[in-house]
């Protein structure tokens, strides 16, 4: 299905969201490098920057199924390549870091770390679940700069969760028009619903299997209960926000999906009965 723009240069989102890109990018070669304090260095910090750059990698098998999935939206494609671009970056900049403390990290590691599990054929699902972990990846980050003592390390890891909150905007804007251009508006909103659910069961219970929150339980510098209450607070806020939701808080959330479920299938009851 291909969505018609009538006027490419006044209706693509990516247009808006490429300028606040631009003004917020940060300069990989303007970072000081040669600054960085060994004496605020531990081996743990060293393993948490291995586990954060591993994680980061799954970028590259993303966007080969966000290509595949999304293939003839013009706008989301569009912006995709800004996305690749910035968190790309990512894991190039702790390896940089690593690197200059004489830790070397080896080609496989790259490869390894790129390869994720298979990926969901719902635009809407794919889409909600990028939110989530950006939100949850900008949650991380902006703890872990506040654990962390080693001054170059801490503007890093403080540019890559400005870049992942600014990503979770963009994720908001497409899934907001693939539900809009949905043939069932409501099923897809259900299934934004149920995707954000999943993603807000605690990871140590083994449910959720998302990359980015099964590495937030490996690294030892977090404080993972504070981290898990903060993220889920904003995601319940993000998603009410998107699908202009009431939805008091965390524990609330899911009688309110429940409802929303309850509401569509009376709904398709009475459609099919008429």
């Amino acid at each position: 299905m291909v969505f018609e723009i009538d006027d490419l240069s006044n209706q693509l989102g990516y247009f808006r969201l490429l300028e606040t890109s631009e003004k917020a990018r940060w300069i990989f070669r303007d970072q000081p490098w040669d600054e960085i304090d060994e004496s605020k260095v531990t081996p743990e910090l060293i393993e948490d920057v291995k586990i954060a750059a591993y994680a980061e990698l799954t970028t590259f098998s993303a966007t080969e199924a966000f290509m595949k999935l999304l293939h003839d939206d013009v706008d989301f494609t569009q912006w995709l390549s800004v996305w690749f671009y910035e968190e790309t970056k990512h894991p190039l900049a702790l390896i940089r870091w690593l690197g200059k403390l004489g830790v070397p990290i080896a080609q496989d590691f790259i490869y390894r770390g790129r390869k994720i599990e298979p990926m969901t054929d719902s635009r809407v699902q794919m889409l909600t679940s990028n939110i989530c972990s950006e939100i949850a990846a900008n949650t991380a980050y902006n703890q872990f700069a506040k654990t962390v003592q080693e001054p170059v390390l801490v503007e890093i890891v403080k540019h890559l969760a400005r870049d992942e909150m600014r990503h979770s905007v963009g994720f908001e804007y497409y899934c907001r028009q693939a539900i809009e251009r949905s043939d069932d508006p409501e099923r897809d909103r259900l299934v934004a619903m149920r995707t954000a659910w999943f993603l807000l069961q605690p990871a140590s219970d083994g449910v959720t299997q998302h990359p980015v929150f099964l590495t937030l339980l490996r690294m030892k510098c977090l404080d993972m209960n504070e981290v898990e209450r903060r993220y889920r607070e904003h995601i319940v806020a993000r998603i009410a926000k998107m699908l202009d939701l009431e939805i008091p808080g965390v524990d609330a959330f899911y009688e309110v999906y429940a409802g929303m479920k309850k509401r569509y299938r009376a709904a398709r009851r009475s459609v099919h009965a008429a």
